[in-house]
């Protein structure tokens, strides 16, 4: 993610994510979001190199005392396998740990394990159509109760996870369906068993959760009483810190893991950890400025303005994996519009406007963008291209498939309005740039009604499927939210590979827009399927390829992110991280001093 390596690899829908590079995208230097690339750079011959991070965390100078987080949403979850959201990875940083971590500068590091199994290094041997992955746990590790750390429970997890009865998972059963089998036992010596090479195993088992306690919990019951927000305490954890007592929307209580030295090397420095939850980034700016608290999380690049008054000693800014979009839900669409949607899609993405956006609710802190890769990513391909809306085509689209303007000046055809449904999170910036579109369409005719909701995010079993403005029930016409471009890139697989679509049982899966294109498909089944980096970097040219051409029909991105902490310069090894890891990668190195 790995503060616990869960979640960097999936694309999952998050709220923020931070980078320590100073690399962005070039203003203009994307393609034109419903054209075909033009111009377009060669694809980097550049060496991968995915091991050898520069990361060293600083003694510590005392150890005690407590650190107050700060997050504006409360969780949905803390069980990482169910998370929708960047506020339920980031408390959860804390509790779990994968087998491997991943730095600031976006390299692999062992965690619970003690090596970075590769090809090269032997690691990984291929067999036949399948492979097997050595992963070499340190030795003497124990979960949060006392209990061993071993192979049983990445066999454990496995069978959770492909358990036919459990439903809501975020990142679907990918790469999971093809392990026949966990050889170790009570052992260190762990072999994964893939029955096809699966290029995304580095990260698949993230986290490892404990066996002898997901045991316990009947699988069907997993979204609400393993790991259950109203009773945390009754979990068993592997990270720096368990929690002891949460109060919903308020706080969570976390307390230093007395094993975790098994797993860090050294015990948590600090007394306690505390999460403070204040429902809007504007109160929570205003309770740093009062001293409530001493690391805001989750705050971006509209929040900048906001900052004034607080020392720009205080506020960190990096450069982010994460993207604004809008996702257009071309299944609920064709159902209002038939044959139109295609051309309503293409008409919508040619008049939204994402230089006014960045203008004017961003204000000008942010890079337009038409890739959904960040150019920090080692598999990026530069596409080129332009910026510029075309309202002008839009409305010749429209007019060209029937559609004319009433006295009220919006579109109708056969008697139905062109209204859309816009859906988004309850955060204001998102809310502002929502209207801001609705009047761009209004002036080619389409009706856009904006609801903000905190249901947005919420799983498959949280709300009825009738309930509107939902992504995984596909409630929705367009919606604003955004996704990591991830460290690898099989992250996307459950985003946009036809596989990922949710609606059947278990409902598993990250596809909300419902997208099922052949070409994308097998681009994204070729990244699956090799463990050679270079061809897999080659397969994510294609899906890049695909993304800014016409056949994209699911996606807008509007602008690249950047991230922002408020942080007290009492708090020593903080760096933030530009996976959805965000600043509780290292929360088990942190000390205050």
């Amino acid at each position: 993610m790995r503060k616990r390596l869960f979640g960097i690899l999936t694309a999952a829908l998050i709220v923020s994510a931070c980078s320590s590079s100073s690399s962005t995208a070039t203003p203009g230097a994307t393609t034109a979001p419903a054209g075909t690339p033009t111009a377009a750079a060669s694809p980097s011959a550049a060496a991968i190199t995915l091991t050898g991070s520069t990361y060293k965390a600083t003694a510590a100078g005392k150890t005690g005392g407590s650190v107050v987080l700060a997050e504006w949403q409360y969780p949905d979850t803390i069980n990482p396998y169910f998370a929708q959201a960047e506020t339920d990875i980031e408390v959860s940083g804390s509790m779990f740990d994968g087998l491997l971590n991943v730095t600031p500068d976006l390299k692999y590091v062992p965690d619970l394990a003690t090596n970075i199994p590769t090809v090269d290094n032997g690691g990984v041997k291929l067999t036949g159509t399948g492979m097997d992955v050595t992963w070499t746990l340190r030795a003497g590790m124990k979960w949060s109760d006392g209990q061993p750390i071993n192979c049983n429970d990445i066999q454990a997890t496995w069978k959770w996870v492909m358990d036919p009865a459990n439903t809501g998972l975020a990142g679907g059963t990918t790469g999971w369906e093809d392990i026949t089998g966990v050889d170790g036992d009570t052992g260190t010596n762990c072999v994964i068993h893939f029955g096809k090479v699966y290029e995304g195993y580095l990260s698949l088992v993230s986290p490892v959760l404990p066996a002898h306690y997901i045991t316990t919990i009947s699988v069907a019951d997993a979204p609400t009483k393993l790991y259950p927000l109203t009773n945390l305490k009754s979990g068993v954890y592997s990270g720096a810190y368990i929690p002891t007592d949460a109060r919903a929307d308020a706080q969570i209580t976390l307390v230093p893991n007395a094993n975790w030295s098994t797993i860090g090397g050294h015990a948590p420095y600090l007394d306690s950890v505390i999460w403070k939850y204040y429902g809007t980034s504007d109160a929570m700016i205003q309770g740093f400025k009062a001293g409530e608290y001493d690391l805001g999380q989750d705050l971006q690049n509209a929040d900048i303005p906001s900052l004034t008054g607080i020392d720009a000693a205080s506020q960190v800014i990096h450069d982010s994996l994460t993207y604004e979009l809008n996702a257009f839900n071309k299944a609920a669409i064709t159902t209002k519009y038939g044959a139109d949607a295609l051309t309503i899609i293409k008409a919508i993405k040619l008049a939204t406007d994402r230089q006014a956006i960045a203008k004017g609710p961003l204000g000008g802190n942010v890079t337009i963008t038409n890739n959904f890769i960040s150019p920090l990513t080692w598999y990026y391909k530069d596409e080129g291209g332009s910026t510029t809306a075309d309202p002008t085509t839009a409305a010749s689209l429209l007019a060209a498939a029937g559609w004319t303007k009433g006295s009220d000046g919006y579109l109708a055809k056969a008697g139905k309005t062109l209204e859309l449904q816009y859906c988004t999170t309850t955060k204001a910036v998102r809310g502002d740039t929502l209207k801001l579109i609705a009047s761009q369409l209004k002036v080619i005719g389409i009706k856009a009604d904006v609801t903000q909701t905190a249901d947005i995010f919420a799983g498959w079993n949280d709300v009825a499927a009738t309930d509107p403005c939902n992504l995984v029930h596909g409630t929705f016409d367009v919606a604003e939210f955004a996704y990591v471009s991830p460290l690898d890139p099989l992250g996307g697989y459950n985003v946009y590979n036809s596989v990922g679509i949710p609606d059947a049982a278990p409902h598993n899966g990250q596809n909300v827009t419902r997208t099922s294109i052949p070409a994308l498909d097998a681009a994204y089944n070729d990244v699956k399927s090799s463990v050679d980096f270079v061809k897999v970097r080659t397969a994510m040219f294609a899906v890049q390829d695909i993304y800014v051409s016409d056949v994209n029909n699911y996606e807008l991105p509007l602008y690249n992110r950047k991230d922002v902490w408020l942080v007290d310069s009492k708090i020593h090894n903080f760096t933030g991280n530009p996976t959805t890891s965000a600043g509780e990668w290292n929360i088990g190195d942190w000390w205050v001093g």
